[in-house]
Parts: C-alpha cells; sequence; structure tokens
C-alpha cells in the first residue's frame, strides 16, 4: 500500500474531494469497541479513509478539514452513514450480546431538512435495527446543540443513542447538559495520563464520575497498553478502544471480530 501523505496543496485537495465519492475512493474501516475488563465485543466506530489515485492512503486528519472548508463534510457523512449501516446490519445480534455501530457526524447534518427522517430511512434500507445505531457528535457545541436538539430527541424516541467526541476537551460538561446523549468519549489526552501520576489520573476521574452522575456511559479513545485498559476499567469506565485492542479493520475484518464476540489482546 502506497504510504499515507500530507496534501501540499490544499485547493487541489478541495477540488478532488467533490469527485472522489463518485469515484469510489471512499472507504469505510471499522474500529472495535469492547468491554473494559471482559473484552466483549460491544460495537465499533465507522471511520472513513481516502484511497487517493495518485497520494496514496490519505488519513481523515489530512482531507476531513478541507473536505469542511469545501462544503462537503456532509455529503461525505452521508456516505459513511449509508456504508456504515449496510455493513453493520450483517452482524450477527443474539440478545445477550447486541453490537453497535458508531458513525461520526456533524451539527450540519442533522440541521437538514428533514433530518431525522432520512437518517431512519438509510437504517430501514440496510435493514438494520436504529437501537444498533450510534450517532456520534464531532465539533459541535453551544448554538450548533441547541440547534438540532429537536432532531436528536426525535432520533431517540427511535432508538438511536448519541455520543458527544472529546468529552474533557472539545466537549465539554455545558454541551452535555445542551444535549440529551446516551455515551461520551473520553479524550485520549486523559486515557494517555490514567496509569501515571495520580494528579493526572485524577482528570480521568472526575470526568467518569461527572458522566456516571448523569447516567452517561463513557468510551475512552486511544489506549494503547494493557495498564491504561485496567486503570480505566479500575476507575469505572465500561468501554474502551484503540490500538491495544485492534487497529481499525475492513467489513470483512470487523465482521470476524463480531461473530468471535470478545478481543484479548
Amino acid at each position: 500500500m502506497p504510504r499515507a501523505a500530507r496534501p501540499r496543496d490544499d485547493a487541489e485537495l478541495a477540488s478532488e474531494l467533490s469527485q472522489a465519492i463518485e469515484r469510489g475512493e471512499f472507504r469505510v474501516e471499522y474500529q472495535p469497541i469492547v468491554r473494559l475488563g471482559s473484552g466483549a465485543l460491544a460495537g465499533a466506530e465507522a471511520l472513513v479513509r481516502w484511497r487517493h489515485p495518485r497520494r496514496g492512503t490519505i488519513p481523515p486528519a489530512d482531507f476531513l478539514p478541507a473536505a469542511q472548508a469545501a462544503g462537503l463534510i456532509a455529503e461525505i457523512g452521508d456516505f459513511v452513514l449509508h456504508e456504515a449501516c449496510r455493513t453493520a446490519a450483517d452482524w450477527p445480534r443474539p440478545a445477550d450480546r447486541t453490537a453497535f455501530v458508531s458513525v461520526n457526524v456533524v451539527a450540519e447534518q442533522l440541521a437538514a431538512e428533514r433530518a431525522a427522517e432520512q437518517v431512519l430511512s438509510t437504517t430501514s434500507a440496510a435493514g438494520l435495527d436504529p437501537a444498533a445505531l450510534v450517532l456520534e457528535l464531532t465539533g459541535a457545541a453551544g448554538d450548533e446543540l441547541a440547534e438540532i436538539g429537536r432532531v436528536v430527541d426525535s432520533l431517540r424516541e427511535a432508538g438511536v443513542r448519541f455520543a458527544l467526541d472529546d468529552f474533557g476537551h472539545a466537549t465539554s460538561l455545558h454541551d452535555v447538559k445542551e444535549l440529551a446523549v446516551d455515551m461520551v468519549k473520553l479524550d485520549r489526552e486523559f486515557v494517555a495520563g490514567v496509569d501515571g501520576p495520580p494528579d493526572e489520573a485524577a482528570f480521568a476521574q472526575s470526568l467518569l464520575t461527572l458522566a456516571d452522575a448523569r447516567g452517561i456511559e463513557v468510551v475512552a479513545k486511544g489506549i494503547e497498553s494493557r495498564e491504561q485498559a485496567w486503570r480505566l476499567a479500575e476507575l469505572g469506565c465500561r468501554y474502551g478502544q484503540g490500538y491495544f485492542f485492534s487497529k481499525p479493520l475492513g467489513a470483512t475484518g470487523i465482521l470476524a471480530v463480531i461473530r468471535q464476540g470478545t478481543l484479548r489482546p
């Protein structure tokens, strides 16, 4: 596989983005989310990748800002949502182990006309139970959260769950209070400190306590060691993801992991 490259010409990149979906250059990978302690599979987060014909595989951090600037972020997000729902519809779901798929969305998608209807139409067309879908809001705060509140409420009534990304960093407790959510993603900055000095671990502990007080589940991102996974479980965090457990996988790979049911590194 060609080595990932950082684009030098943002203007050129933006113009190519508008054609990338039509050319089939985007693909979706899935990073497992596990129950800390048991290693049981809880679900997976859908992550978009761009296989550029000349630049090789371009990571999201290199092209999503250009997509946002070009007004294409919602179109890419809709593509990921469709692909993720279609893929997750094939995952086995025993009564005691219902796997969810977490899909990143931006406020712009949920502010669109008939947004709730479109999301539910997507799950229906894919044959996916709305309860198996988690919409993960990124880069939204304040007025944007207030604007999409009714759409979120409508989708939650249909069974869709919501998460806020980067809890403790880009997402604040005020944002959690502003919008009814079921889950938050603990920023990797705090995950990195949980097995360090007590004062660093205290930050993660305080955020976990705040989330627990509001009945909100926490998924710790970027877990890279057994010590971090163990310490987070000890602090009361139920879910985690990161390279310690697994790198993002293709549709076939994540299906095999979901069928396996547990993931113990």
